[in-house]
């Protein structure tokens, strides 16, 4: 039976009712006492919810890796607790790290909870609830790139990972990439997953040169009350 569950994060943080729903089958559930629903859907498959507006679809792609050694390490990559840091260089490349999310790119959704969101990502990594690292690069005492991470079962999962606008293209996203794999490798952990969106073709095509496969593709939609 299709049922929305209530996403208590989620309803918290936007102070609306939020709510999750994977169909099983073609029978709608009653989504009245909702205000915003997370459909997640197959490519291509459309789906019509009463008195609801679909405002969004983004296309999500996990990317899958298994690694089998240790790669190159780098003197300009560290772990977030052996710098000084301020907290306003790590939001900007959590913005950076942020400009396809369907968070910034539904337009029924205010651009201050985007900020606010990925701020509140920042002080949630750095306090180890969303992350169990933070890795950053840094350039003549600015950190110009980051990366988080963390282990759940027997694999980890990128969370967020950026590169100021300035800095990309110059290799130092595969120098993070590499230093959460020597890290994972070590502690045994022998498979990374990293989350990105399909109309970020750019990151795609940067984990597939880095030997990423695609894992698992899904369509997530926003559902809005009118």
């Amino acid at each position: 039976m299709n049922q929305v569950n209530k996403l208590e994060w989620d309803s918290n943080f936007f102070k609306l009712e939020v709510g999750d729903l994977n169909l099983i089958n073609s029978v709608l559930p009653n989504c009245d006492n909702f205000d915003l629903i997370y459909l997640k859907t197959k490519k291509g498959e459309e789906i019509k919810i009463n008195n609801f507006e679909k405002t969004y679809t983004e296309t999500k792609i996990i990317f899958r890796k298994f690694l089998n050694g240790l790669k190159n390490s780098y003197n300009a990559v560290f772990d977030i607790s052996e710098i000084d840091y301020s907290l306003e260089e790590l939001y900007q490349l959590a913005y950076e790290s942020g400009k396809h999310s369907r968070f910034k790119l539904d337009t029924r959704i205010d651009s201050n909870k985007f900020f606010e969101l990925y701020e509140l990502w920042i002080i949630n990594s750095l306090n180890k609830k969303f992350a169990d690292d933070i890795f950053v690069y840094q350039e003549d005492s600015t950190i110009i790139g980051f990366v988080t991470y963390k282990v759940t079962n027997n694999y980890a999962t990128i969370g967020l990972i950026a590169v100021s606008p300035n800095h990309q293209g110059k290799g130092i996203g595969k120098q993070l990439i590499d230093k959460v794999e020597n890290e994972l490798f070590k502690k045994k952990i022998n498979e990374l997953r990293i989350p990105t969106q399909e109309e970020n073709i750019q990151a795609c095509f940067f984990y597939e040169k880095l030997g990423y496969k695609k894992l698992e593709v899904i369509n997530i939609n926003h559902y809005w009350k009118k």
